[in-house]
């Protein structure tokens, strides 16, 4: 009888233990971003140009955040109202063969894509600075 309450209580150890595990390895997987994947910005070529557009909208948006939609241009040397949108000074580097132009805020929040030249890859930052790949 003694060896079969030590053996039940040993297995039922055994089974919450590996239940504990498996949420807890459960529970630290993101899995499931469909459609992108996090990464670090020193992995990223075009991580200091989309950081550089995010600060640009996000120092507008600290000036005034009716806008709906913000375009990031070249052709101008200070913050400007045109074509009704909200212009702000932009320039990406060498790094990037394109960085989304006008991007669209819903309630504070916004992503912005850049494209890699060297790689092809697409990346997006967000309001937060949270930079992932976007993958079709």
């Amino acid at each position: 009888m003694k060896n079969n309450k030590v053996l039940t209580t040993g297995l039922g150890l055994m089974i919450a233990v590996t239940g504990a595990f498996g949420l807890t390895a459960c529970s630290s997987d993101d899995g499931g971003s469909g459609g992108s994947s996090e990464s670090t910005p020193s992995d990223v070529d075009v991580a200091d140009d989309l950081e550089n557009a995010r600060q640009a909208v996000a120092d507008a948006l600290a000036e005034d955040d009716s806008w709906a939609q913000i375009m990031l241009a070249s052709d101008v040397s200070a913050p400007t109202v045109k074509y009704g949108l909200l212009v702000v000074p932009y320039e990406y580097s060498e790094a990037a063969s394109r960085v989304q132009g006008t991007i669209t805020i819903d309630d504070g929040d916004f992503t912005i894509d850049a494209d890699s030249a060297a790689t092809d890859q697409t990346w997006r930052i967000d309001q937060d600075g949270t930079l992932t790949e976007v993958t079709d």
